[in-house]
């Protein structure tokens, strides 16, 4: 049998290379280079040779070191050993071609260790020639690349997930360049704006883009680019194949090349068109009054600031209206509320008739209206204007099936005669309106300085309302709170009522603005937070299941820079955990927006709940609450009346609703009176709501008896 060849050791060579003369130290220096190269591929290389057959016949220590294999097990084997079945047939079959013609062969093999394991190897193998031009032998030189093999192919899963992930994603995802090319578009695209895939590629994002929004798309790409931001998130609209626009979200990211350079950008859009079209309603819910649409307080406010800026630059005048509808509560009480709600809309509209299409009407609540006529020149003209306004009021409307002719009073004041100032002229036309009503309604009057003096039936109910804290007259009765879902009590309101012992029951409405006004609100309101936490305290030291009470704080409350301090010194002296407080707000808190986030911030974070009272009658829109300290929202109660017959309060509660869990946020409606509200509340997933048909607000006594049958199960009927 014919041997394999033998390669010899340099190292064996050299011991019998005889000492050289100075002629010969050439080769002695390329013999010690020899040394070195092999020395250094020893350190750094896996080799091995192999006869023409493939057997091995040399190994170097990092071959055994990588194949778990000794030299003695490798030398007379073919890499067979090492085959890991990963390869197919082809793949050798085409190795030994290359190399058996001569030529070098390279490539990347998965081998397998003797311990089982798989190790990757980058591969060259070169044939030496004899002088025939056959291969006698094989050098094998390998490196391993089993780390880099592994980030690959985990580089393959992730790239993998994440084109799975784009796919599927509900969101529109896409490259762009920086000409707003396309580079890359998820079939979301399709689905969502109906485009095909070919006519989106042919054109550049701000084809697609509203004319109005592509200014503030390309500046954000240039402030990218300039990396002037790591990232962007901007709103625009975006047209569909049918050539409607829908709202979207989008998250830009540049894409850096090799120069720290914006080479591209990753948008991911959302659509958002009907959080958009919620927002809209809740502005406008913000904005306007939801039985008349009017204007509300807020807007009409903000319009008067605006025309006295004008009417200051040009020293033009204009006028304010207080208009307030006489007698309507006898017409509420006589022929109910949704009797009076359209009494409410007819006056609204014949008001609006009255005037000019420059004049601005708004509803302020109950049966105030305001209106700001601009540009008015004659005392004249105002007078013209007001008769208009009683001349349309004359006409009959029939009601309950009786003819009733509506009035009004009117008061007036004008800038710059009566002051200078939205709330001043506001305030001085209220005063007129109230010097009408003390002559006898159904005219008009304009504001005069005598008008300010405190009639005596207000000073007398100031002083009576002062003495009212000093001889406790007043307590808390307590209305409950129902989980609709469960059918179960979960809590109770506060509400502060007086009881005179010469003029009897005096309403709420009547006393608390005037409390605001004077500042007596302030120790009343001390009054109630604590005798409601002393009486919640109570019911949980006698075993009731704990619940949490609600507990107004007004705006001038709010203002108070020691209200924290006291709130959480009558917590502590009470004894009452601060979770089972909340506290309410009403939406004209906000006026001084940055305030009422601290103050209801720090209450927060002691551990009270916030609430937002009658949400949607005044000062917020869902711009603010996102930004706000708050737990509850309790939708008013204006919007659950006719919930159940009117398709619009139905789509505004739903709006409310929709975006609360959007936000995290809970939502309890108040003044349900009947089944039918009931069920449609139940029906839009509101959890929670309080009114008369599960209970009228109850005195201490009563409270805790309708805790004794919610205990026996049989408090809640509905």
């Amino acid at each position: 049998m014919k041997k394999a060849p033998v390669t010899p050791d340099l190292s064996e060579i050299s011991h019998l290379i005889e000492p050289l003369d100075e002629k010969n130290k050439p080769i002695e220096a390329l013999l010690k280079e020899l040394r070195d190269v092999k020395y250094a591929l020893d350190q750094s290389s896996i080799i091995a040779i192999t006869d023409q057959k493939g057997r091995i016949f040399h190994v170097n220590d990092q071959f055994c070191k990588i194949s778990k294999y000794s030299q003695e097990e490798l030398i007379g084997q073919d890499h067979r050993i090492l085959n890991s079945g990963y390869h197919s047939g082809g793949f050798f079959k085409q190795m030994w071609a290359t190399i058996g013609s001569g030529e070098t062969w390279r490539g990347e093999v998965r081998n397998r260790a003797k311990d089982g394991s798989f190790y990757w190897v980058d591969t060259t193998i070169v044939p030496f020639l004899n002088d025939q031009g056959k291969p006698y032998q094989y050098v094998s030189i390998r490196n391993d690349i089993s780390s880099r093999k592994k980030m690959e192919e985990e580089m393959r899963r992730s790239e993998e997930k994440y084109r799975l992930i784009t796919e599927n994603s509900a969101d529109l995802i896409s490259i762009i360049d920086k000409e707003g090319n396309f580079q890359y578009i998820s079939p979301s695209h399709i689905t969502i704006l109906g485009h095909d895939m070919c006519e989106l590629k042919s054109n550049q994002l701000f084809k697609w883009i509203h004319e109005e929004d592509q200014k503030i798309l390309y500046t954000e790409l240039r402030l990218l680019a300039k990396k002037k931001k790591m990232s962007s998130q901007i709103e625009f609209r975006i047209r569909t194949s049918r050539n409607q626009y829908k709202d979207m979200e989008a998250r830009i990211s540049p894409i850096m090349n090799g120069d720290r350079k914006a080479k591209d950008f990753v948008f991911i859009m959302r659509d958002i068109t009907d959080r958009k079209k919620s927002e809209k309603m809740i502005y406008h819910l913000a904005y306007h009054d939801t039985l008349t649409d009017l204007p509300n307080r807020r807007l009409f406010m903000k319009h008067l600031r605006e025309e006295i800026k004008k009417a200051k630059s040009s020293s033009s005048q204009l006028a304010v209206m207080f208009i307030d509808l006489d007698r309507f509560k006898f017409v509420n009480d006589s022929w109910g509320h949704e009797n009076g709600d359209f009494i409410l809309t007819k006056a609204a509209e014949r008001i609006k008739k009255s005037l000019r299409s420059s004049d601005l009407v708004a509803r302020l609540g109950g049966d105030e209206f305001t209106v700001l006529l601009s540009g008015i020149s004659k005392i004249e003209e105002l007078e013209r204007l007001v008769e208009r306004i009683h001349l349309d009021f004359q006409e009959p409307l029939e009601i309950a099936g009786q003819m009733y002719t509506p009035s009004c009073s009117i008061g007036i004041a004008t800038f710059p005669q009566d002051g200078e100032k939205a709330g001043e002229l506001l305030s001085k036309a209220d005063t007129a309106l109230y010097f009408v009503k003390e002559r006898g309604r159904n005219g008009y009057a304009f504001f005069e300085a005598e008008m300010e003096e405190k009639s005596l039936e207000r000073i007398l109910l100031e002083n009576e309302l002062r003495k009212a804290i000093q001889l406790e007259q007043f307590h808390i009765d307590y209305q409950p709170k129902i989980d609709l879902s469960k059918n179960i009590l979960i809590g109770m309101e506060a509400l502060v009522r007086w009881n005179h012992p010469e003029l009897g029951k005096i309403s709420p409405n009547n006393f608390i603005p005037l409390a605001e006004e004077t500042g007596i609100i302030i120790p009343l309101g001390e009054w109630v937070l604590r005798r409601g936490c002393e009486q919640n305290k109570e019911w949980q030291d006698k075993g009731y299941t704990p619940l949490k009470i609600s507990i107004n704080l007004s705006a001038r409350q709010i203002s108070d820079p020691d209200i924290v301090r006291k709130i959480e010194k009558i917590l502590i002296e009470t004894r009452l955990e601060p979770k089972w407080l909340e506290i309410e707000v009403t939406e004209s808190v906000f006026v001084n927006i940055e305030n009422a986030i601290t103050i209801l911030q720090q209450l927060r974070d002691l551990g009270i709940h916030i609430s937002i009272d009658d949400f949607g009658t005044g000062y917020s829109s869902f711009s603010y609450i996102k930004h706000l300290p708050v737990d509850t929202l309790k939708i008013d109660a204006s919007f659950i009346r006719d919930i159940h017959q009117n398709k619009e309060s139905q789509a505004i509660v739903q709006a409310v609703l929709t975006l609360s869990q959007t936000l995290g946020i809970n939502v309890i409606a108040e003044g349900v009176e009947n089944q039918g509200q009931l069920n449609v509340l139940r029906e839009d997933g509101c959890l929670q709501g309080q009114g008369f048909l599960f209970s009228k607000p109850l005195s201490s006594q009563d409270f805790e008896e309708y805790l004794k049958e919610s205990a026996r199960g049989t408090g809640i009927k509905r």
